[in-house]
């Protein structure tokens, strides 16, 4: 008789998290998946003790186990609720070969992050000429309504097998959850996350304030949650893909130094220094330096970008503690042609209004070369650093 765990039913999956849903369904099927993904020690699981010597990769997360087991789980009746038809917190995706590099740019439906998945797809160096791997890897694209995402579709079309898209609205805790269960279930690692998704102005509804007395309160906490809070709750629910891909890409590089013959003893540290840690991109401004603010104005986004900001600084310490550390980045596009931008042109220099190509390319290159050297630091599309 399957336990209790293999017959929860999908509105109990659905407020579990991703290593939640994987222990429950892997201990009614006897997977021994550990508790903490990209740690070292095992914390429960059946079958393998914790002083089990087992390849890190194999013990820190099993994608087929995960796979097979969470589907198990999900498709069980509940004895409680049999008839329900609520929908699971995911839905599988097709099979697709596993790759060695998985990278995720949320608001990808259009502007900067749809052109991020086009390079990413079609040229041969992914755009990321320092991350060699995002060659020929998998994008996964979120965007909040991917029905009507035309230009991702016809992508997706032209690549089946290495491109999938997923809803994810930043300013819905249960659309990233379960957007992270879906890339767990389909992939197991996020190598990187790239997060575009921004609100400067809604037609009718928020407008860049001139003046305090324009400040809307409403229209301030739309602003800080989709550019401050949404980012910074995306990197909360996918930190085990990213703890992951530093994982594994590390024992890869480490079995490559076997391969080769090197001395055993610095295995560890050609890993360390031939294989990018996972590395997480969110997309700033200029305008939210406080050290370079002169003009005032802009209340809500200013201060949203400026959130952000400090959430990434946070971040780019709390992980860089971590066994398998994650490289955080800022990055400022300058002035790109996307809708973002359209009412606020005409003050624009000339040449200094970028296509989306250009910006995407330089942007994505930033993120190819940095490493964990660079974490929490704020680049602008030139590469040079911003102060804050």
């Amino acid at each position: 008789m399957l336990s209790h765990a293999a017959t929860v039913s999908a509105r109990a999956l659905h407020r579990v998290g991703v290593g939640d849903v994987a222990r429950r369904a892997a201990a009614a099927r006897g997977f021994g998946v550990g508790r903490r993904v990209g740690g070292g020690r095992r914390l429960g699981g059946s079958g393998t003790s914790s002083s089990s010597r087992r390849p890190r990769v194999a013990r820190v997360f099993d994608r087929r186990a995960f796979r097979g087991a969470a589907r198990a789980a999900a498709d069980e009746p509940s004895s409680s609720s049999s008839s329900s038809s609520s929908p699971l917190p995911f839905s599988p995706l097709p099979d697709v070969p596993l790759s060695p590099h998985v990278s995720l740019v949320s608001g990808a439906s259009r502007g900067i992050g749809l052109e991020m998945v086009r390079q990413l797809l079609e040229r041969p160096d992914a755009s990321m000429r320092g991350r060699p791997s995002a060659a020929g890897g998998h994008v996964v694209a979120a965007c909040r309504d991917p029905s009507s995402a035309t230009a991702l579709a016809e992508l997706r079309g032209r690549y089946p097998t290495r491109l999938s898209v997923v809803r994810m609205d930043v300013t819905d805790v249960a659309a990233i959850e379960a957007a992270a269960a879906t890339v767990a279930e389909a992939h197991g690692r996020v190598d990187a996350l790239v997060q575009t998704a921004a609100v400067l102005h809604v037609a009718g509804e928020m407008a860049p304030e001139t003046s305090i007395a324009r400040l809307d309160e409403r229209s301030a906490i739309a602003a800080f949650r989709t550019n401050a809070l949404g980012p910074t709750l995306v990197v909360k629910h996918f930190a085990n893909l990213l703890h992951e891909a530093t994982a594994r890409a590390r024992a890869e590089a480490k079995e490559a130094a076997a391969e080769k013959e090197s001395d055993s003893d610095s295995d560890a540290g050609y890993a360390r220094a031939h294989a990018p840690a996972a590395v997480v991109a969110n997309l700033s401004a200029r305008v939210s330096s406080v050290g370079d603010n002169r003009l005032g104005g802009w209340h809500s986004y200013r201060a949203s970008k400026s959130a952000l900001n400090q959430l990434t600084k946070n971040c780019a310490i709390e992980f860089a503690r971590k066994k398998h550390p994650v490289t955080f980045l800022l990055l400022h596009p300058g002035t790109v042609a996307t809708d973002l931008s359209a009412p606020f042109r005409r003050n624009v220099p000339e040449g200094k209004l970028f296509a989306p190509e250009f910006a995407a390319e330089r942007l994505l290159g930033i993120v190819g070369e940095k490493t964990q050297e660079d974490t929490g630091k704020f680049f602008a599309w030139d590469g040079e650093e911003v102060q804050w």
